[in-house]
């Protein structure tokens, strides 16, 4: 077989891996950006030009071959039954390729972990290896179970609006910048946009998103490196997806928007976000009263109050779990079924950690979080392997990227309780 032959099935490998990486970022290909449907049509376009190339090059390959040993089985001609064999063998169910894909995709990554990815042939890097910075990428279907185990450990990403994206600022105002009216719609401001006051930004939220970078360092041993391909994978999934999910809720709990997302507490101080109509002052401070929380449920406007939720931080909760009413029965009910919420005044209670405690800024708020809150998730996870960094330790470290966003888009889907 020629090289030139193989150097062009390497190049088409490489454009069915990268449009194949394309593919995989999105679960339901109607949601894929046009950008991203043009990148992908342009790269599988490109793979079927170097398929034709390559299989005129085969077929040379295959005469001269035949010419020069007319008695002698061609290299070319067992090289192409082999691939008809293993076409024949796809071609039984698309069940058997999948799994066959997935452990090529495991048995990849797991070599970049374990030996850099200077140690990856042209196609292995291709599949996992981004171009912009060059960091491997965490498959997506490695990455799927590190998603899935965010909600778990975490509390905000599963009640919140999570909006896939593939741009690092996103603009919401698609979302909350609805204008209607009866009988017709009065167009103002065609002179040009307007920067948003602080008395805006309460009304309506901000009008963009941007998306931050969350990282995460894990050092693993020499020793468990060298680990099965499937053991050192499934370590990856569970310390990435406890650490990113911890960081997380911090944040969308109480973010400053600094390298960071905003938080649902601090828009409540920060901005003129969550304005003070739409909240509760205790009278004596650190002190929750029970009359305090229920009137959250009435400054905010019903649509969001009837399907709203507490949250409230661990001191919180403590206080509020101890309280009763006047025949001594407790307010707050532990939830006794897995998977479902404690209850307060008959809603939804949410024991969120990255809350404030009582006494700074809100520890209680009330609302419809996915209404009110969005995660811009781009779900593409990275990881950069450093190889010399902690050698004396007898540790290699792995520094984890995510990139996630959040903000409050409807202020007014929250009341706030300042205790």
């Amino acid at each position: 077989m020629s090289d030139r032959y193989q150097d062009t099935m390497d190049k088409a490998l490489q454009c069915i891996h990268l449009a194949r990486a394309i593919n995989d970022r999105y679960d339901d290909p109607s949601k894929m950006p046009a950008e991203e449907v043009a990148n992908r049509k342009s790269l599988l376009t490109e793979a079927m030009r170097l398929q034709e190339i390559a299989d005129t090059e085969l077929k040379q390959s295959k005469l001269e071959a035949w010419a020069s040993t007319p008695d002698a089985d061609s290299p070319a001609v067992a090289a192409m039954a082999s691939k008809a064999m293993a076409d024949a063998k796809i071609a039984n169910g698309t069940d058997q390729y999948a799994a066959a894909n997935h452990d090529l995709t495991v048995k990849r990554f797991a070599k970049a972990l374990k030996f850099g990815k200077d140690e990856l042939t042209m196609e292995e890097k291709a599949s996992i290896i981004e171009n912009t910075t060059g960091q491997i990428i965490v498959p997506h279907d490695l990455a799927g179970p590190i998603f899935l185990q965010l909600p778990r450990l975490g509390v905000l990403r599963d009640l919140a609006l999570v909006r896939p994206t593939t741009s690092n600022l996103v603009d919401v105002r698609a979302l909350t910048g609805v204008t209607a009216g009866w009988g017709q719609v009065e167009i103002t401001n065609t002179g040009g946009a307007t920067p948003p006051t602080d008395a805006a930004i309460a009304a309506t939220g901000p009008n963009t998103v941007t998306v931050q970078d969350l990282v995460a360092m894990v050092q693993i041993g020499q020793d468990e490196l060298m680990d099965t391909d499937a053991n050192l994978v499934s370590l990856v999934q569970e310390i990435v997806g406890q650490k990113f999910a911890e960081m997380e809720d911090d944040a969308f709990a109480n973010g400053n928007g600094t390298s960071r997302p905003f938080g649902i507490a601090i828009r409540a101080t920060i901005g003129g976000a969550i304005p003070a109509a739409q909240g509760v002052t205790a009278a004596t401070s650190a002190v929750i009263v029970p009359d305090d929380l229920k009137k959250l449920q009435y400054v905010i406007l019903a649509r969001f109050a009837n399907v709203g939720s507490y949250i409230g931080s661990d001191t919180a909760t403590q206080q509020i779990s101890l309280l009763k009413d006047s025949t001594s029965n407790y307010l707050w009910q532990p939830s006794n079924q897995a998977g479902q919420p404690d209850r307060l005044f008959g809603r939804a209670y949410y024991r969120v950690t990255g809350l404030p405690a009582p006494g700074s800024a809100p520890a209680v708020l009330f609302g419809d979080i996915r209404s009110g809150y969005l995660i811009a998730d781009r779900q593409r996870i990275t990881v950069q392997r450093l190889d010399e960094r902690y050698a004396d330790q007898g540790l290699v470290a792995f520094i984890f990227r995510e990139r996630v966003g959040g903000d409050v888009i409807r202020p007014a889907a929250f009341a706030k309780y300042l205790v």
